[in-house]
């Protein structure tokens, strides 16, 4: 039976305790639910679902099987009807063994749903764009996903655009190839990787309801509900005003309440920044731009933060520029192509698979066809949590981003000596410099191998070799 309660610490004084008021799979509350602190941040906690993998390493098929069971929970909101490979993929999730996700995994991808009218999926900030585009391949039929980018891309007007809440400084760009999106009868589907004050997804939804008034219906997918009453009382609001209805669906919901200490508790855990000698690992490049078809490169401009203007290409794969249920399953077959190809470079040994910021699913699927039975996978992030509930470990790495070197990401609850192979995946690189930071801060974790693997660029398979 799982936790119905937990207090979190915030500081000396303060603490916040959540109630699990939904819980359909018996979720634990720490498999769904972390608290994290940032510092100079105006929230006093920012929440993180650990299930998506951007605060810890997990088995590929974890966080694709959470998306899955979220896109069956839309499917049966839609339908009334309950699928009974439900309970396989939530059973697969609580048991926490990779032999029992992948049975789960293959069993949906063998047989997967289709609905009418279709629905445009839009995956919200980067740590939801991975859940998104998972909700999204349970579906074979005319769906499309789109995936949200904090990249400015000049050559491209965006279809969408709104400041990123947590980050003021920062907009959410959503750039599309298909003009007519959203012109027709089709669901919208919202995905967010938590809900608390759901401004992000409420300003979203008033975005679309202006280019498209006549949408009446909208779905929000979260795997955590954590919003307080006058929260959902801002949701009833903007239904009222716009004539609309706005559904939500999540794996688990709360009540949160931040409140002064009465009892000891446990302090958060201080993150700290690894510091240990650098080991003698090999490091070895390669691009497979050679086996993506020209169909899924969008040669595009984007502008950085100081004005830098750089032609770069776009693997439209991660559902930027739109993805409809056809590409995704020709996607499919090609991550597992991809795969198969790294076999030539890795062995049996225990893998950590990174993927940088927003570029998430492509690692996770193909991390899938990798050798080996233990390997996790783990997305960066640009936010630098001092501290957290999350006690895994409380070791660190930061690095420049090698997209925009002005932008630090970090790596969150490692441990040193870990992993033997070590495998990084980024969209695009334009330098093989441009990822000498991560490399160099990589090999503190002691692994003999790293292999940097881009996908855009055919120049980048020149041979390299430290």
């Amino acid at each position: 039976m799982s936790q119905v309660s937990k207090v979190f610490p915030l500081d000396n004084e303060q603490q916040v305790e959540v109630k699990v008021k939904e819980n359909r799979f018996d979720f634990e509350i720490d498999e769904m639910f972390a608290i994290t602190q940032e510092e100079h941040s105006e929230f006093p906690f920012i929440p993180v679902s650990p299930c998506l993998g951007y605060s810890r390493g997990l088995y590929p098929e974890h966080p694709l099987l959470v998306g899955l069971l979220l896109g069956f929970l839309y499917h049966e909101s839609l339908t009334g009807e309950t699928d009974e490979r439900i309970q396989t993929i939530a059973k697969a999730i609580n048991s926490k063994n990779r032999s029992k996700m992948i049975q789960a995994l293959n069993m949906v991808e063998s047989n997967k749903l289709g609905h009418y009218p279709p629905t445009r999926f839009l995956g919200l900030s980067e740590r939801a764009v991975n859940l998104g585009q998972s909700i999204f391949s349970l579906f074979d039929d005319d769906v499309m996903f789109l995936a949200s980018t904090r990249d400015k891309i000049i050559s491209h007007p965006p279809l969408l655009d709104h400041s990123d809440i947590v980050d003021p400084q920062e907009r959410l760009f959503f750039y599309t190839k298909d003009k007519d999106f959203f012109d027709n009868d089709e669901r919208v589907a919202i995905i967010d990787n938590h809900l608390l004050n759901g401004n992000s997804v409420l300003n979203l939804i008033k975005k679309i309801y202006d280019k498209c008034p006549e949408r009446e219906t909208y779905t929000v997918l979260t795997p955590i509900d954590l919003r307080s009453q006058s929260v959902k009382e801002a949701f009833s609001s903007l239904e009222k005003s716009l004539n609309i209805k706005i559904n939500i669906i999540s794996l688990m919901s709360f009540d949160v309440e931040i409140t002064d200490i009465e009892h000891e508790t446990k302090d958060l855990i201080q993150n700290e920044l690894l510091d240990n000698q650098k080991h003698d690992t090999k490091v070895q490049y390669y691009s497979l731009r050679n086996v993506i078809n020209d169909h899924f490169i969008v040669k595009a401009q984007n502008m950085l933060r100081d004005g830098t203007i750089h032609d770069n290409p776009y693997f439209i794969s991660t559902g930027r520029f739109t993805l409809n249920g056809k590409e995704q399953q020709v996607s499919e077959d090609l991550f597992q192509r991809m795969g198969e190809l790294l076999n030539d470079f890795l062995d049996d040994s225990p893998k950590f698979v990174i993927g940088i910021g927003e570029f998430m699913y492509v690692p996770l699927q193909i991390a899938r066809y990798l050798p080996g039975k233990e390997i996790r996978v783990q997305g960066t992030t640009r936010f630098n949590f001092d501290s957290s509930t999350l006690r895994h470990s409380n070791k660190k790495i930061s690095f420049m981003s090698p997209l925009e070197r002005t932008i630090t990401h970090y790596l969150y609850n490692l441990e040193i000596d870990q992993y033997e192979q070590i495998i990084v995946f980024v969209e695009r690189l334009r330098h093989k410099t441009e990822i000498d930071d991560i490399v160099q801060q990589l090999k503190i974790l002691g692994a003999k191998s790293i292999l940097v693997i881009e996908m855009t660029s055919i120049a980048f398979n020149e041979d390299r070799h430290e």
